[in-house]
């Protein structure tokens, strides 16, 4: 009899142990402690105490050029109970581990992360990955962290140098080092930076835009940053009529840049963060190309974040209106003028589309071509913001344009889990146009038939022709006034 009662004491005490009061698995909080040292700063040390939810550890997809996936930069991974005895682990491909221990048992799992990312290639580049800079680490959470299960709570600390600082869009109720994150996904699509680097931190309504200036070079240009930050946020504020609102349960209060140097100028976007690599020594369009990519990926806050479509049949609209309105935003700034403009339209945007073989072959509603067909899709997008602002302005007299549509859409869906349709775009440029789509969107959208741009153009009075396989765009030397009215509207004035 003693020894059942004890039997069943000591169950008693697992059961309290493995679960909570409310009788479910008790996976409170996953804490992870993240220390990068001046020493070697190409290796991260990881140790992470959470509650084993199920048997499988795994990493973020992603890094598919290795069969290990992200798991191929982890390094002496140990995994032991509360008592500190080891726990078998299995190492799976793909990222992917077995924890060989009963289920919602206190986990304690250490591993290295080695930064040698740059010797590898990938095909959006290294600055959406993880690099090491004389000033600092730059890694995006995918890279770095082992995730299991679904936990309620996450917890991120840093042990770092104290001269140094970090840079993220967590948040972390004024501790410098520690962070709370919502879930898995806020934990890996998010960007830091740890180091001796410059932060810059602009406010508006209860939204926060941090930037992270790493090495001289970047430095040197911070008050031109600074600049180029708040007349952009300032342009899409008040286009949109605020700030950028996600869906419930989803934050937005913080967006990070984090701009370094490297050797190519190019950028990614990973959850509310970006990333901008430019080149020390780079050339005005290289500069001009860092300045789009910011101010492309931030309209994105609102036109893929803020509303957000149902299907991917609407990647023109999500890509090449953003397209528009990047530049019209860098000609409100002053990085652009007209001449400018006009150029990056025809020289480059219309190379682009005119160029890409799907132009005439495929249908620019087919969202998994962007990246192979980017001219068709981004470019083409954008000729099709372009010719409807022009339509709307002329039918309006210049009273309305694509702005309200975007106002329209922010006013609907911010802060809603409702999602638009290629059908609701369709049903509010009919509205705003005073006339049915329809005809437009089976030849231009739905179907495949080249966009008008140039006749567009030339209806607004700029004369717009194609020379050696290059579109001219000439200023006539007068313009009569109201044609003059809808090219400032399509520049942003």
């Amino acid at each position: 009899m003693i020894n059942q009662i004890t039997t069943n004491l000591y169950l008693l005490i697992f059961l309290l142990g493995a679960y909570n009061l409310s009788g479910q698995p008790d996976t409170s909080v996953s804490f992870y402690s993240v220390k990068i040292g001046v020493e070697n700063m190409a290796e991260v040390q990881i140790e992470w105490n959470f509650t084993l939810q199920d048997s499988m550890l795994y990493m973020a997809p992603g890094a598919n050029q290795f069969p290990n996936r992200w798991g191929k930069f982890i390094h002496n991974l140990k995994v032991q109970n509360t008592s500190g005895q080891p726990v078998i682990v299995e190492s799976l491909s793909e990222g992917r581990w077995k924890v060989h221990a009963p289920l919602y048992q206190k986990i304690k799992l250490s591993y290295t992360v080695k930064i040698n990312h740059e010797d590898h290639k990938w095909s959006g580049g290294v600055d959406g990955v993880a690099y090491v800079r004389e000033w600092g680490v730059f890694c995006a959470g995918r890279s770095l962290f082992i995730m299991n299960g679904e936990p309620e709570n996450i917890e991120v600390d840093f042990d770092i140098p104290n001269d140094w600082k970090i840079s993220c869009s967590w948040l972390n109720d004024d501790q410098e080092d520690a962070f709370k994150v919502d879930n898995n996904n806020a934990l890996v699509n998010a960007m830091f930076f740890v180091g001796t680097h410059e932060e810059l931190r602009i406010k508006r309504e209860g939204f926060e835009l941090v930037f992270a200036l790493g090495g001289p070079s970047i430095i040197a240009q911070k008050e031109a940053f600074v600049n180029l930050a708040e007349g952009v946020l300032d342009y899409y504020v008040n286009l949109f009529g605020g700030i950028p609102i996600p869906p419930p349960g989803q934050s937005l209060k913080k967006a990070m840049v984090i701009m370094n140097s490297g050797n190519v100028t190019d950028g990614e976007v990973l959850g509310n963060d970006i990333s901008i690599l430019l080149e020390p020594d780079g050339d005005e369009m290289a500069q001009m190309i860092s300045r789009f990519i910011f101010a492309h990926e931030f309209f994105h806050l609102w036109n893929g974040k803020t509303f957000i479509p149902e299907q991917d049949n609407v990647e023109w609209f999500k890509e090449g209106f953003t397209n528009y309105y990047t530049l019209k935003s860098l000609y409100k700034v002053g990085v652009l003028n007209e001449k400018s403009y006009f150029d990056m339209l025809g020289q480059f945007f219309y190379t682009r589309y005119n160029n890409d073989d799907g132009v005439g072959q495929l249908t620019m509603t087919d969202g998994t071509l962007k990246h192979d067909h980017w001219g068709l899709i981004y470019a083409g997008g954008l000729f099709v913001a372009i010719i409807q602002d022009i339509q709307i302005r002329e039918a309006s007299k210049n009273q309305k344009s694509i702005d309200d549509l975007m106002r329209q859409f922010y006013k609907k869906y911010r802060g809603t889990d409702e999602r638009y349709t290629i059908d609701d775009l369709q049903n509010a440029l009919s509205e705003l146009n005073g006339e049915n789509q329809t005809d437009f969107f089976q030849s231009y959208i739905n179907g495949v038939q080249a966009l008008p741009f140039i006749e567009y153009l030339n209806r607004i009075g700029i004369t717009a022709k194609m020379e050696n396989e290059q579109l001219l765009i000439i200023w006539p030397e007068q313009i009569p006034p109201f044609q003059r009215e809808i090219i400032s509207g399509l520049l942003g004035s």
